[in-house]
């Protein structure tokens, strides 16, 4: 693992979460992050790129109803997941989040990487409604992204 690896700090939240027998278009799963959260995933993100398989442990806080009330699907979550082990393999094609004892594990590489990172940048300006592919396969589902609430993006207006 390299050295800048090693040094990341989290810094902000991050809330990843999925819905209990979502219809399809709500299936996969969902994320969301005050803009210093965003930032630091970010960071880590392009920490990892181009270098040797790693991985760090991010903390996740625990999806709030005002957090749910940005999709506005439902408001209850499938699972309670506290952490979040980010796997970087570069040669590994397709973005995969699965439970683990009691934790997420993502494993990203090389070729959605660019994906993932756009994504949090846009959160973190607040931006959100919109998913990434996570394989070539269409019959996997989307990963989405919401902004969050109650923060006053550009002056109390979301970009």
């Amino acid at each position: 693992m390299s050295n800048d690896v090693n040094d990341w700090h989290q810094e902000g939240q991050l809330f990843v979460w999925r819905y209990p027998n979502a219809r399809r278009g709500w299936a996969g799963w969902h994320f969301t992050g005050d803009p210093e959260g965003c930032r630091s995933i970010r960071n880590l993100l392009d920490r990892m790129h181009g270098g040797d398989t790693c991985h760090r442990t991010i903390k996740l806080s625990p999806v709030t109803e005002a957090i749910l009330s940005v999709p506005n699907y439902q408001f209850r979550t499938e699972g309670r997941f506290e952490k979040l082990r980010l796997e970087y393999s570069p040669d590994f094609p397709d973005l995969l989040l699965e439970p683990a004892d009691g934790a997420l594990v993502m494993t990203v590489g090389m070729h959605r990487l660019r994906a993932l990172t756009a994504a949090f940048a846009e959160v973190e300006i607040g931006l959100g409604d919109f998913g990434i592919p996570t394989s070539s396969s269409h019959k996997v589902p989307a990963w989405m992204f919401w902004w969050m609430p109650s923060i006053n993006y550009n002056h109390g207006r979301r970009l």
